[in-house]
């Protein structure tokens, strides 16, 4: 999901893209006077929609393989439910803290250009399953799911200050680039069954703890964000924002990282027992027959017969690459440290008078 490039494709591009940033900064250090430093701090929360926007992983019997990709809910559909439910749960993968730095340099009064350096600390997402699954968990499974995320985007944009030069006062408008750059969407599973199925009618308690972790491929969105500042010092301004972000970001791959399976007898580490197949997931843009998967006729290698063509177990899964919303609306506070045309022209042109004694 969010948001590190996967691919000798997208490593090139996230190359170039972090030497677009470090040439763009480095212009706005060694240029004239007029440079400006922006830090600051803030809360976003998931933009709203109609569809759910985060996904968990539900088991189908014990390869990981197996396991699908549905929303995030909390349900109970259990038989032994003294009341059976669904409840969407509307949450957003960008809800959480942010960090930002920016460095950009006022070309007028009233318009500049400026290059943005955002971290994501995202708040932990959950839900909750609870059913009947006859094949491998039994009656009354249950599923507690945690999901956040965490990142770095670039934001390369413009800036609209809407005041008089010398104002106390200064409105002001940004909008800018998302260029997701970093980071990862991780998945923590807990799954309790009472009855779990080791072998045909033998049944024990059990659990098992899955951890993921996905990343992205190269992604772009769009925000923007409208303020007020105060200058306190002819060099320094506390300002305020409000801000909005458009951004799915595509998925790359999701590899697993856990898989404890514990009984009266002990925890097992089942993941050196899995095959690349089963623990790491490819999103491709098209599948056909040819791709790693079982969807076109291909078969598991322990359930091939002669003549059958198989997937190959040494290589990812391959499923249809689908987006994650980390569109989100939220504020920012912070600061903003100005170097001012005049007033560095003042001090550059200022000369040296000598003392006679």
């Amino acid at each position: 999901m969010f948001l590190s490039p996967s691919g000798i494709n997208e490593i090139f591009m996230k190359k170039e893209l972090l030497s677009i940033a470090a040439i763009f900064s480095v212009a706005f250090l060694f240029a004239q006077p007029g440079l400006y430093f922006n830090i600051s701090g803030g809360y976003g929360w998931s933009a709203p929609q109609q569809n759910l926007q985060v996904l968990t992983f539900q088991p189908s019997g014990t390869d990981p393989a197996n396991s699908v990709i549905i929303p995030l809910i909390n349900q109970n559909i259990s038989d032994s439910a003294s009341l059976k439910f669904q409840a969407n749960k509307y949450q957003g993968y960008a809800t959480g803290g942010n960090i930002n730095a920016v460095v950009g340099y006022m070309i007028t009064n009233y318009i500049g250009v400026e290059m943005g350096f955002g971290g994501l600390i995202g708040k932990k997402l959950n839900g909750k399953s609870v059913y009947d699954d006859p094949t491998v968990l039994g009656n009354n499974a249950s599923i507690v799911t945690n999901t956040w995320s965490y990142g770095v985007t670039l934001s390369p944009g413009i800036r609209i200050h809407a005041c008089k030069p010398g104002a106390k006062v200064v409105p002001f408008g940004r909008f800018a680039l998302t260029l997701p750059v970093w980071g990862k969407t991780i998945h923590e599973l807990d799954i309790e069954s009472d009855s779990f199925s080791v072998l045909p009618k033998y049944k024990v308690p059990a659990s098992v703890k899955v951890r993921t972790e996905t990343v992205s491929v190269a992604s772009i969105g769009f925000n923007g964000s409208i303020g007020v500042g105060y200058n306190i010092t002819k060099w320094l301004r506390v300002y305020g924002e409000v801000l909005g972000n458009y951004l799915f970001v595509r998925i790359g791959e999701n590899s697993l990282k856990r898989y404890d399976f514990t009984t009266d007898e002990g925890t097992l580490d089942m993941l050196p027992t899995f095959s690349k197949y089963s623990s790491t997931t490819e999103f491709v843009d098209k599948l056909d027959e040819n791709s790693n998967t079982t969807i076109y006729g291909k078969k598991r290698k322990l359930m091939a017969q002669p003549g059958d063509k198989v997937v190959d177990e040494d290589k990812p899964r391959q499923v249809l690459r689908s987006a994650a919303n980390f569109s989100a609306f939220g504020f920012n506070v912070g600061l903003t440290f100005t170097i001012n045309n005049t007033a560095w022209k003042k001090k550059k042109n200022k000369q040296f008078v000598p003392v006679h004694q």
